[in-house]
């Protein structure tokens, strides 16, 4: 049994933002919320419905919102847009979805704190900034370089006043993940924030601007700021808050509990994820887990705990909490709420995750002093305590503790959280003295799944009254507990939509139209295209900056970015590509219209190219040629064909006019693939290999020029033609025998829902699904061989190795219908990934 004190005569009640529970933050950034644009304008009910659970009610989960300062370079999932692509240009805060996200969240929660970093360097400031990626950033960038950095935020801050009327909280100056702080560069910048009086316009709030505080450095698990800081009056002068990312320790020194405990200084946790394997699959483990285990939310909530206990984090800063990007960018799967289908409205949330993360506001109030009045809840240091191992993904032992307790600053009530993942109960027993509730009853509530699977969200299993200000409080195995004197309710969940509004994306199916945008959008408002700074529909830039604008009396799509403004990258970069569509359309022609830009001058002519990609399900780099089929044309009539990645064939078109408009279309229907320029037809290919891309979205690219797009259409080529709902290999309506099954969550990123599940020979599966057909998901490390019975009808198959997220195996020309079908391993062992009927 474990033993928590708390007591009155050590409480640590002022300590300005030190010491009190902020909750948590959502990070925008990298691409991650830009879908909700599209859920803005076409799902509005949606949009707000889940604004209100995350930031409203009276103990909101989200009290701070960060957004990143794009640079039109994608920066791991995708690109940000850059407010600014040029000195003298005015900053548009409509570019991206982060600003008027702030703005949208606001409506709801007024006093929302907010932030803001960069991650990158736009193109204007690539040149002064060059050295900002060496092992000195701080004495090789030029002093004379700061004021140009400066603009940029402070633009960036006036435009998003001008826009939707709010001042930023705090503003990291320097650079995401930085390996190497700029403490010359901070303490000048915070000089100037407190001093500029210039170049404001009329009515701008020059106090709140003055106020702004600097929350540095965001690194990647270093720790050296906090050291520096201690050791630096100077920057301790201007510096009231600090974070690093994904670490939940203190460096050698406990640089941050010093800053915290003596220097009174919010300590954040200022980037981690969030769970990975929604917790309602995550029961279906075959190792155990129920809803904890590695990087599930009760692991998260054990960051929480630790990250306080060892460090004084105060806020989790989820990134990001909503993942409003398309699943095959480079980390998916880590969200609260899955919102990736704009244009169905339909949303996947983590209730299991979401239940675990109310524990931490439901139960206390949190917030920033000046939001509650001085009411949110502090810490309490000698009562909260974390054993468990690990400093990231973490791992808890039998016995291992993990216990935080908070108190009301009036020293009225208090509550204590514990964490449990492991498979075993544990015990506290919880002393409180000198305190004047210390006899006062406790509302126990447990969030856990039982033996049946069947999850338990934050229900009151116990009342107790301390005898002489001591109780003893109980926690399941894979549990998470709140007990509270308090009188609060758990927060209501989310309404969830009906798995059959998870519709395919389908414009015109009588037409065979899955998809068509000329970038006119007639039917929308006037304003439409003005209020999201030019962003086209369903469209996720994942490197440059496709923007619609006029081009010859006509709305067109045009890529942005030249080779002069390209990117300061953050890590890697590839040319400018956006992804489109839906991953579950199978037999498709994409056709797109473009004209090249012969006015810019810079590489050579094989630079300048427009490409198209057909099927694209797993995009881990962020390229046109993560498609497992693409073409691309340069301005001199070069054809290039590409099976994953690999050149084919390369063909010249005769004849070709450079500044004429053109015409390129990929078709994909079954194994056999096209490559058309205005009509005529290239390249015909059979792919023999056992790993084609069979589904998957289209992806366009050009070089670093202007390129302008006047439209894309994307037709059905066969009546199967799309897929519907893909469930998960985790998901309780599939039925596995009991024993030949190894069924894991929280896999690495390539697997769907980063879950996988193997079979061994003798293995069955049993599911009910409806359509003409159905696939079967799951990338082949071994071979097999599957029984696969229909309606009582058997077939052999031999599954593909397929790549990753792709079909493995296909069964079609099914009546339409109800069918029931059993998967049997016959031979080898078999990945399964996922599900999915054909419509």
């Amino acid at each position: 049994m474990h033993t928590l004190t708390i007591d009155g005569d050590q409480l640590q009640l002022e300590q300005n933002e030190a010491n009190t529970i902020k909750g948590f933050g959502l990070l925008s950034c990298n691409n991650t919320s830009r879908l909700l644009m599209d859920y803005k304008w076409e799902q509005p009910q949606v949009y707000q419905q889940v604004l209100q659970h995350l930031f409203g009610g009276e103990h909101p989960l989200m009290r701070m919102l960060k957004v990143e300062l794009g640079s039109d370079s994608n920066t791991s999932c995708g690109t940000e847009p850059a407010p600014k692509r040029a000195a003298d240009e005015p900053a548009d805060v409509a570019r991206g979805m982060g600003f008027q996200l702030i703005a949208d969240a606001k409506k709801i929660q007024p006093d929302l704190k907010t932030c803001m970093l960069r991650w990158a360097e736009p193109g204007f400031l690539r040149p002064s900034w060059q050295q900002v990626k060496s092992d000195d950033p701080d004495q090789k960038v030029p002093t004379a370089s700061f004021e140009g950095m400066y603009q940029y935020y402070k633009q960036t801050v006036i435009a998003a006043w001008q826009a939707y009327g709010y001042v930023f909280d705090y503003i990291d100056p320097d650079r995401n993940e930085t390996k190497h702080p700029m403490y010359r560069y901070l303490k000048w910048f915070a000089h100037r924030l407190q001093h500029d009086e210039d170049g404001f316009p009329e009515g701008f709030p020059l106090a709140k601007y003055h106020a702004i505080k600097l929350i540095t450095s965001d690194q990647n698990y270093g720790t050296d700021m906090g050291t520096a800081l201690l050791n630096d009056p100077e920057l301790q002068a201007v510096i009231p808050a600090v974070g690093y990312h994904y670490n939940t320790d203190d460096g050698p020194d406990h640089p941050f509990t010093q800053i915290a405990d003596r220097l009174h200084k919010e300590v954040w946790y200022s980037e981690g994820v969030a769970p990975v394997t929604f917790g309602t699959l995550r029961v279906q483990d075959t190792t155990g887990i129920g809803i904890g285990g590695f990087i599930s939310a009760l692991d998260i909530a054990n960051r929480l705990v630790k990250s306080y206990a060892r460090s004084r984090r105060s806020l989790y800063i989820f990134q990001p909490a909503i993942g409003g990007l398309y699943p095959g960018a480079k980390y998916p799967g880590k969200q609260l709420l899955e919102m990736d289908t704009p244009w169905s409205g339909y949303f996947q949330q983590d209730t299991v995750g979401l239940a675990v993360m109310h524990h931490f506001t439901d139960f206390t109030l949190t917030g920033w002093r000046d939001q509650t009045a001085d009411k949110n809840w502090r810490y309490v240091p000698s009562a909260t305590v974390s054993e468990v191992a690990g400093t990231e993904n973490l791992s808890q032992a039998f016995g291992a503790a993990s216990a935080m307790t908070l108190v009301a600053p009036d020293r009225t009530d208090y509550t204590v959280i514990l964490v449990n993942d492991t498979s075993a109960p544990q015990r506290y027993q919880v002393n409180v003295k000198d305190l004047p509730v210390a006899g006062k009853s406790l509302h126990v509530w447990q969030t856990w799944a039982d033996e049946k699977g069947k999850i338990h969200d934050r229900e009151k299993v116990a009342t107790l009254t301390p005898k002489e200000g001591v109780v003893t409080l109980s926690i399941a195995p894979r549990a998470i507990v709140s007990a509270t004197t308090a009188d609060f309710q758990p927060q209501a969940h989310l309404a969830s939509p009906a798995v059959s509004e998870d519709q395919p994306l389908q414009q015109d199916p009588e037409k065979y139209v899955l998809f068509h945008d000329d970038y006119a959008y007639a039917d929308m408002p006037a304003d439409y295209l003005k209020r999201r700074g030019g962003t086209p529909r369903y469209t996720t830039d994942m490197d440059g900056a496709f923007e619609v604008v006029e081009h010859a009396g006509k709305q067109v799509l045009q890529q942005q970015i030249t080779e002069q403004s390209r990117a300061l990258a953050w890590e890697t970069q590839t040319d400018p590509n956006f992804t489109v569509g839906d991953i579950r359309w199978l037999n498709y022609a994409a056709a797109l219209t473009f004209t090249f830009d012969t006015t810019t001058q810079q590489n050579t002519v094989s630079a300048n190219y427009v490409g198209l990609g057909v099927r694209s399900v797993d995009d881990f780099e962020g390229s046109l040629f993560s498609a497992p089929y693409a073409a691309t044309i340069t301005v001199g009539g070069k054809l290039r064909f590409y099976v994953r990645g690999a050149l084919q064939i390369t063909l010249d078109v005769p004849v070709f006019d450079a500044d004429a408009s053109h015409q390129l279309v990929v078709e994909a229907t079954d194994r056999h693939i096209t490559v058309q320029v205005d009509g005529k037809t290239y390249v015909n290919y059979a792919d023999p290999s056992n790993q084609p891309g069979l589904a998957g979205q289209v992806k366009v690219g050009t070089g670093y020029f202007k390129t302008v797009i006047h439209n894309l259409t994307v037709t059905s080529t066969s009546a199967t033609a799309v897929l519907g709902h893909r469930r998960d290999d985790l998901d309780a309506g599939l039925t596995f025998s009991d024993d030949h099954w190894a069924r894991i969550a929280a896999r690495f990123p390539h697997a769907w829902e980063r879950s996988q599940s193997t079979g061994s020979q003798g293995a069955t599966l049993d599911f009910d699904t409806e359509g003409t057909g159905f696939v079967l998901f799951g990338t082949q490390d071994q071979p097999s061989r599957l029984r696969i019975t229909v309606d009582g009808r058997a077939q052999e198959v031999v599954p593909l190795k397929a790549l990753a997220k792709q079909p493995n195996t296909m069964v079609t020309d099914l009546a339409a219908g109800q069918h029931h079908v059993t998967v049997t391993v016959i031979d080898g062992s078999y990945t399964f990934d996922g599900v999915a009927p054909i419509l």
